[in-house]
């Protein structure tokens, strides 16, 4: 009898149960961790890839109507730039129907491949060490906001107007992720020569 009642060992073996059970709370604690660091990094990525896409647009948003363009000859014609078919339709001429600078007629004063003189988009709206006649940029190191590498990728297209409507140019900007590609921001926005001024006067 004094045998069966005897209690030797059981802080033991309760010991070795309560470590099991606080093994498997704290591993589950440590994946809730890890995903919610992949999640914030994402986030992050995201974010910086908006700031880039801004940072881009507000450079156009601060050029006249006949200067936005893209350098169309130095336009990639292979890789990502051109493998997204939603903003880069096939069998597109100039590549993914990006348009020069130019006004509605197809005439401009600007030109993207002058490096010099007083039609140089590149010398007068340059900004930052960022060209808005590049359609495909590389940003890494101390260029990028979190020191990632990203790509910002720009189309341009001239859209021909109708009775209705004016002619206008819409351009999109998208940053994806220099490791694995993925968008991480779009940004889409539309310019015309000016609401003031009616259809068919220059250079609408």
């Amino acid at each position: 009898m004094q045998q069966i009642d005897s209690e030797e060992g059981f802080g033991l073996i309760e010991l070795l149960i309560a470590m099991v059970v606080l093994q498997i709370a704290l591993l589950a604690l440590v994946g809730a961790f890890g995903a919610g660091s992949a999640a914030l990094g994402r986030a992050a990525r995201a974010n910086s890839g908006q700031a880039l896409a801004n940072q881009r647009m507000e450079l156009y948003r601060s050029m006249t109507y006949d200067a936005i363009g893209l350098d169309t000859a130095g336009a990639p014609t292979t890789g990502v730039y051109v493998a997204d078919t939603a903003v880069c339709a096939a069998a597109q001429s100039p590549v993914c129907g990006n348009t020069g600078p130019r006004n509605n007629p197809n005439t401009s004063p600007w030109s993207c491949t002058a490096t010099s003189g007083s039609t140089s988009v590149s010398l007068f709206y340059s900004a930052n060490g960022i060209n808005p006649c590049t359609a495909h940029r590389t940003v890494t190191g101390a260029g990028s906001p979190d020191g990632h590498t990203y790509y910002v990728d720009t189309y341009i297209k001239l859209i021909a107007g109708t009775a209705a409507q004016r002619a206008y140019k819409q351009v999109t900007v998208l940053v994806r992720d220099g490791v694995n590609s993925r968008t991480l921001a779009r940004q889409v926005s539309t310019f015309d020569c000016g609401a003031s001024n009616p259809p068919g006067s220059a250079p609408c």
